[in-house]
């Protein structure tokens, strides 16, 4: 049983208020948009979980005293949000999703797409927060984390003679790995946003330093060999030293990445893989 709070008598309340010269004036929610507020509010502190199916329209039009285009606005809302799925008809409804950290990448790209920004800001924003993130794993996952970090380097070493895009595919996931490991959620959702990014323009570079096969791969096996430098310094524990060492590979390897491509926009980067 969802706990929706009478939206008719809310609407009545906000609507109050001063027009005079000078007097601010506030926007008045419709009824769809507070019926929509309350069941994102119940969704989000878990009185509603995923796959729950919500009231049909007409208990709800009788409980809470609103039309039936004012229930269906509100799930074109919640659907907009993705915390819904509507069905029509005799069997239908409304079923409850729980909020999807996808959310956070896609609207994030969208965002930055938008702006015109740059494939070397997203790195520069990498080289910020992953030197911090190191630390919180030797903290929280010193004993854990080898081994796991172990394996995604193994899968970046097999591919490394064999395919550039399974190359660029394992160096991301060695680097969300070591976000995930940190423990911090924020960042790590922050983080996913700017990962599919990264991936996808180390997938161009990869497959342009493949033609120059030797060389390239001589650049990309001496990365590897600091990421396993990475991996024995928090198996140790010791923080200081990997933090600084992290800090000295991002920068190293935004500059092998970047070159050439300091001007390059995210739209080209994700316009050219898509």
């Amino acid at each position: 049983m969802i706990e929706i709070a009478d939206v008719t008598s809310r609407t009545g309340e906000l609507s109050k208020g001063k027009n005079s010269r000078g007097a601010k004036r506030f926007k008045v929610p419709k009824a769809s948009e507070l019926l929509a507020g309350n069941i994102r509010d119940q969704i989000i502190r878990g009185k509603l979980r995923d796959g729950d199916q919500l009231p049909a329209e007409a208990n709800l039009m009788e409980q809470f005293d609103v039309s039936r285009p004012t229930i269906r606005e509100a799930y074109r809302i919640l659907e907009a949000q993705q915390l819904v799925s509507v069905t029509r008809g005799a069997k239908g409804g409304a079923v409850v999703h729980a909020p999807s950290p996808d959310l956070i990448a896609e609207n994030t790209l969208m965002v930055l797409q938008s702006q015109g920004v740059t494939v070397a800001e997203v790195y520069l924003a990498r080289n910020a927060s992953e030197p911090a993130l190191v630390r919180l794993v030797v903290n929280n996952a010193q004993e854990t984390a080898p081994p796991k970090l172990r394996a995604c380097l193994a899968a970046e070493e097999a591919a490394l003679l064999k395919d550039p895009q399974a190359f660029s595919r394992a160096l991301a996931d060695f680097h969300s790995t070591l976000v995930d490991l940190a423990g911090n959620r924020p960042l790590g959702l922050m983080y996913s946003a700017i990962s599919s990014i990264i991936s996808a323009h180390q997938a161009i570079v990869a497959e342009v330093k493949w033609r120059n096969k030797e060389a390239g791969q001589k650049t990309l096996a001496a990365g590897l060999r600091s990421q396993a430098k990475l991996i024995d310094l928090i198996e140790a524990g010791e923080a200081d030293k990997a933090v600084a060492h992290w800090r000295s590979h991002n920068e190293a390897a935004y500059l092998m990445w970047i070159s050439g491509y300091e001007d390059t926009t995210i739209l080209e980067v994700l316009s050219r893989n898509s």
